[in-house]
């Protein structure tokens, strides 16, 4: 797949969007570490891990809190 992007000024720097779909398609979520190497003209991103970031990590962990609270309090006895 072949997408085309635009450069844009971030206050004294320059971004790259990704979007939402670009995104999905790579397997990355937002806080997701990347690797970056670049090659004469070429700019290659790479996932530093194959986690699920920060965020989504911090919401799983309080949906199973939440579903097996009283499992867990009785394993912790």
């Amino acid at each position: 797949m072949t997408l085309v992007k635009t450069i844009r000024k971030v206050g004294n720097g320059s971004a790259l969007p990704l979007d939402k779909t670009l995104l999905d398609l790579a397997g990355w979520h937002v806080g997701d570490q990347v690797q970056i190497t670049v090659d004469g003209p070429r700019v290659i991103l790479t996932a530093m891990n194959a986690g699920i970031g920060k965020e989504r990590l911090e919401k799983s962990l309080r949906e199973i809190r939440t579903k097996y609270a009283k499992a867990l309090q009785e394993l912790a006895k």
